[in-house]
């Protein structure tokens, strides 16, 4: 207890909590003072009723605008939201390319017999689908919808407008979809006319039996999809081998369209060639590089198919300008068909690995496993393309004509011709009955002409030369013959035939080379296999038959450094590890020949 008068104290509190109401911390502090000075004090005094009246308004003034803050935020939010949301629908509409089908004005009779407006734009949607689905190896397909598919009921407040709503009238401000249409009416007689049309595309009208509208609605489709996609609709066509429904769509589609022009004529090009027409293929490609100097594609097509035309010394030089051009991804150009022309092996079996960790191995031929285990006999690895043939398709005849080129390969290679010829026999009766065997083995009547001349069948072997004769390995086999049955002054000029035939590749040279080796004549041997190897500096054959006339002449130490260069380009190729093991022999490297050894035994 205190002597103080409670008045006095109450007055004094009044005082403090006067000064305290302008913040709520003052206030807390006023209440635990009064709290403090309560049983002192008598009855209460208006004045602190007044305080504490105030001070439950200050609290709940505080607490709204606390209140009105989180819902201005929330507010906000919320806005910022639908602006995002909003942001993205239009950028999402704007980068739309997708095909819109909506329904077709049907009449009532054939709506009751099923031929609904809904179920004809369903039905040229589908045919849209299969041809995308069948084109998906060329340009990017484009997304196909119906439009009742996006009809989304959700409406925006205050609005009774559906989000559905929106978005159609953002695509149609902001997207580059093709909105397809049209009707279908029937004559007195029965006859069916079905008119398709689509923004910016004529309007086309097919008529047949009702019995027929699935024809009508595809051939409906099938000429709008043409109309606006030209690329993917040739390549589709292409894809199904429809050429003939490709060769007439292309001279259209190729006036019609400008933009595409570098497309359209390469697929034409392929068409073509398909077709047995390489002149005609060749000028529509050199059309499409003109009007897109920087697709690879079309260049290797050239000079794939300059091979058939023009012969293999055109097409080195289109392989060659190729070389020094940059790919529209900014890699430099690689052809396949040039790397074959130079013999490139090893760059080819990259090539056919990486393609099949990235892709499976699937190409035109249904498997890059073939490509790949020819240039792996090539490199004389006999074992390893057997290995891979194994993993192509069960019955391929593809696969099947691979099999009997490795065997030819290596029965040429141990001198086995009777077992060479047999097996390109086998071959060359699927080369006569499947075109794609026809197109990947085109060296095959050349192989064929070889091992019938070896084995003594000197016109047949001529009749088998003739159907390629075009080709160098014709005629550098033919001299093979020739110097075979001791014709040495003939072989002699038909070697030289086959040089000028194509002067910038290696082959005929390696040929000569073997032959002028054979014979003792190890200092012309050298100068023809130089000449191979300047042409082809990555085919290994060529260093192997100069380190071969080099150790001949018992120049041993540049033999070695030719089997060097050649053994990363063939690093199973027994013999060359033989030949290598032979003249560190001979150079007193007791330890790196036994090492060659152990590689030619492995």
């Amino acid at each position: 207890m205190t002597d103080e008068d409670p008045r006095e104290g109450r007055i004094r509190l009044g005082r403090r909590r006067k000064e305290a109401v302008d913040t709520l911390d003052a206030i807390e502090m006023a209440e635990e003072a009064m709290e403090q000075g309560e049983p002192t004090m008598g009855p209460p005094d208006p004045a602190v009723l007044l305080v504490e009246e105030q001070r439950r308004l200050i609290k709940a003034q505080v607490s709204n605008e606390r209140m009105g803050f989180v819902l201005r935020v929330m507010t906000a939010c919320v806005g910022l939201a639908f602006v995002i949301g909003l942001c993205g629908m239009v950028w999402t509409a704007s980068q739309s390319r997708a095909v819109v089908v909506n329904p077709f004005d049907s009449p009532f009779a054939l709506t009751h017999r099923g031929h609904s407006g809904q179920v004809i734009a369903r039905g040229v949607s589908d045919v849209i689908i299969t041809i995308n689905r069948e084109a998906r190896y060329g340009e990017q397909s484009r997304a196909v919808a119906l439009t009742w598919t996006r009809d989304t009921a959700v409406v925006v407040p205050t609005t009774g407008v559906s989000i559905g709503d929106i978005d159609k009238l953002l695509r149609t401000w902001f997207g580059q979809e093709t909105n397809i249409t049209g009707s279908v009416t029937v004559s007195t007689t029965g006859v069916v006319s079905l008119t398709i049309r689509a923004d910016g595309v004529r309007a086309q009208t097919f008529t047949g039996p009702e019995s027929d509208m699935p024809r009508l609605i595809r051939e409906a489709s099938e000429y709008m999809y043409g109309q606006f996609q030209p690329e993917l609709f040739t390549w589709y066509l292409l894809q199904t081998q429809r050429y003939e429904d490709a060769e007439a769509f292309l001279p259209g589609a190729y006036a019609q369209h400008p933009e595409s022009r570098g497309a359209l004529a390469r697929y034409w090009g392929i068409m073509l060639s398909s077709l047995g027409r390489p002149e005609e293929a060749a000028e529509k490609l050199r059309l499409s590089i003109r009007a897109n100097p920087d697709n690879e594609s079309a260049w290797d097509m050239l000079v794939g198919v300059l091979f058939d035309t023009e012969g293999e010394e055109a097409a080195y030089r289109v392989g060659r300008d190729m070389a020094a051009r940059t790919a529209e991804d900014g890699e430099p150009m690689e052809s396949e068909s040039y790397l074959l022309l130079l013999r490139d092996w090893t760059r080819l079996v990259e090539i056919g690995t990486g393609d099949i960790a990235e892709t499976g191995g699937e190409n035109a031929l249904g498997g890059q496993e073939i490509t790949l285990a020819d240039a792996e006999a090539n490199r004389h690895d006999f074992v390893h393309a057997r290995t891979l043939l194994r993993a192509g398709r069960v019955g391929s005849p593809e696969v099947a004509a691979t099999g009997h080129m490795v065997d030819t390969y290596e029965a040429l290679e141990s001198g086995d011709t009777a077992r060479a010829l047999a097996a390109m026999q086998a071959l060359d009766a699927l080369w006569q009955a499947d075109g794609d065997v026809a197109y990947a083995f085109y060296e095959a009547p050349c192989y064929l002409g070889l091992t019938l001349g070896l084995n003594g069948s000197r016109q047949e072997a001529e009749a088998a030369f003739a159907r390629a004769d075009r080709l160098i390995a014709c005629a550098a086999f033919r001299a093979d013959v020739l110097e075979a049955q001791g014709l040495t002054a003939e072989a002699d000029r038909q070697y030289g035939v086959a040089i000028r035939l194509a002067p910038s590749l290696p082959f005929a040279y390696q040929r000569r080379g073997l032959a002028l080796l054979a014979r003792g004549d190890h200092a012309r041997a050298v100068t023809r296999f130089r000449d191979a190897h300047l042409r082809g500096p990555r085919w290994a054959d060529p260093l192997k038959g100069w380190g071969d006339a080099l150790a001949a002449q018992g120049r041993w130490a540049a033999a070695v450094e030719k089997y060097e260069q050649a053994i990363p380009l063939a690093p199973e190729w027994q013999d060359l590890h033989l030949a290598h093991a032979a003249v560190l022999n001979r150079l007193g490297r007791r330890e790196a020949a036994q090492a060659a050894l152990e590689k030619a035994a492995a």
